[in-house]
């Protein structure tokens, strides 16, 4: 009864909230209002002809208590890409977050192909940094945290500072976030399949060569020979990559079934989860039979050979038409595709992954926000957190930029791109602050939304992968972990792009043995204990 009452009550609502916005979007002073019919919330945008600096009601604002009759100016470092209209979309944000905090924002944008080497600066104290982004693989955010480098946040202070979070955050996303018992990091509050990743090819260039759609990793090499043998006088290259382009995600552990535990890999061909399964991906056949692949590419010119050196990001090389592929997600699949019809190029996105193979839907933490141990104003950068999550206005300017300009809001509540999208791309570098506040995903081609649903429809479940906050805890094992991240930086590169040639199995051998040297089976055993000691409680 209770059950059927609450159903009852849900409906209502959700009809009277239909009611309020049966016409779709309402409009008032440059800000445009609409329901969303699938995440059930109400989303406000601004278009350029919102006046954000004018003054908000107190009742029109949720922070209004507190005392911030002293300006701050915070500096926000993030990993990702910006555009052509980032300065604007900034200063539009800034205008509004005075009004509501007396504060503003410089955010700081790492190309996602220099994060290795500057974003470690930023936390050694090379620079202002008040909040930055984090990420497991981005610091990495561990051996960050053991440093020192972010502030503990403690429930009082979160309940005190970031309000309107504690309200409207993922409840799950809070232990997903943890590190060694501690939080140290705010999660996102919106996740989807963004760890996993097919190919994007030139529709045009495959038929031209007469090589079938694409199912796997061979039937993408046939195009990848076909287009590196027969364009070279056209200046494309099959696939123009570079160091930070995700190789390993789509051609290793993705068709191999493997999944991500602390530094270590599982296969989920094994069913459920068992510590004792863990495993080190480098030492076996898969990854040297993948290092021959590369080696394979390498030689027949699916790349030139200074891609080690290039710091273009493989979407952008794509959509230069410099290369004829490219590999990513869904979302940014869908972009290429778009893009390229544009043009009058027509593209296709493929799922190469085995039919059995295991997704998983990304963790609230892998794209999160801390704020630095050294930040100048804590309690101001927590409030300045709580406003760009929680106020639609702000978040969506953050997210996409300008309603009208960057991207068109649906009368459903969804988004698909808008003139000058290119000027500020949606979400290029505000991954830490999605929340179900933004529009959702519209304008997705029926072909890409198939494959989400593949992805879907694969996505592992929790009983048989139960790991939401755990982390893998190295203390007195600096020394290991520093030297194989050391390692790592110098060697993986050489063998994602196949550098080492004919030397390659001398070379792995080498890489092998110095790893083992290092102590990272022991690293390894530790992992399976803590597991273990994780999974028992």
């Amino acid at each position: 009864m209770k059950r059927l009452l609450a159903t009852v009550l849900a409906l209502a609502m959700l009809l009277s909230l239909n009611t309020v916005f049966a016409d779709g979007i309402t409009e008032e002073n440059g800000i445009k209002t609409v329901l969303n019919q699938v995440s059930g919330k109400v989303i406000k945008v601004a278009t350029a002809d919102a006046d954000l600096s004018a003054p908000i009601a107190p009742e029109d604002n949720p922070w209004a208590s507190f005392d911030t009759s002293e300006p701050v100016n915070l500096v926000f470092y993030v990993v990702g890409s910006d555009g052509e209209d980032h300065r604007k979309v900034i200063d539009m944000a800034n205008q509004r977050m005075k009004q509501l905090i007396n504060t503003t924002i410089e955010v700081s944008v790492i190309p996602l192909s220099d994060f290795q080497t500057k974003y470690p600066l930023v936390l050694a104290g090379g620079a202002d940094c008040d909040i930055i982004m984090t990420h497991p693989y981005i610091g990495p955010f561990a051996t960050q945290a053991d440093n020192g480098a972010f502030m503990e946040l403690s429930e009082e202070f979160l309940n005190t500072w970031l309000p309107e979070t504690m309200k409207s955050q993922e409840p799950s996303s809070w232990k997903q976030a943890l590190h060694k018992g501690k939080l140290y990091q705010i999660p996102r509050n919106e996740s989807d399949y963004d760890n996993t990743y097919g190919v994007v090819v030139r529709k045009d260039l495959r038929e031209k060569y007469g090589i079938p759609e694409i199912k796997n990793i061979d039937d993408y090499e046939k195009y990848l020979y076909a287009v590196a043998e027969n364009e070279k006088d056209s200046g494309i290259y099959a696939m123009y990559t570079n160091p930070s382009s995700p190789m390993t995600l789509t051609f290793l552990t993705g068709p191999n079934n493997w999944m991500t535990v602390g530094n270590f890999y599982w296969d989920a061909d094994n069913g459920t989860l068992n510590p004792d399964d863990l495993f080190i991906g480098t030492f076996t056949e898969e990854y040297r039979e993948y290092c021959h692949r590369m080696v394979d590419w390498a030689k027949h010119g699916v790349w030139p050979s200074n891609a080690i050196t290039n710091v273009t990001h493989i979407n952008d090389l794509f959509n230069d038409d410099k290369s004829a592929s490219d590999i990513c997600m869904y979302k940014s699949a869908n972009e290429d595709i778009i893009r390229q019809r544009a043009k009058g190029n027509d593209a296709e996105y493929f799922n190469i992954m085995p039919e059995n193979a295991s997704t998983r839907i990304s963790p609230y933490n892998y794209d999160a926000l801390a704020i630095t141990a050294f930040c100048k104003n804590p309690e101001r950068a927590g409030l300045a957190i709580d406003v760009m999550k929680n106020d639609s206005i702000i978040t969506n300017l953050l997210q996409g930029g300008i309603e009208g300009v960057h991207y068109i809001l649906g009368e459903d509540g969804s988004r698909s791109n808008g003139p000058d999208s290119e000027k500020y791309p949606w979400s290029g570098w505000a991954w830490c602050l999605r929340t179900q506040l933004n529009p959702s995903v519209g304008g997705i081609l029926p072909e890409v939304l198939a494959i989400r649903a593949q992805f879907d429809a694969n996505n592992i479940t929790m009983d048989r992968f139960p790991i939401d906050g755990f982390t893998f805890d190295t203390e007195g094992m600096e020394d290991i972990t520093a030297t194989i991240n050391s390692l790592s930086l110098e060697w993986s590169t050489s063998f994602d792009l196949g550098v080492f040639g004919d030397n390659t199995d001398a070379k792995l051998d080498e890489y092998i043995s110095l790893l083992k040297e290092a102590g990272y089976e022991k690293l390894l055993d530790a992992c399976k204990t803590q597991l273990k000691e994780f999974l028992a409680q």
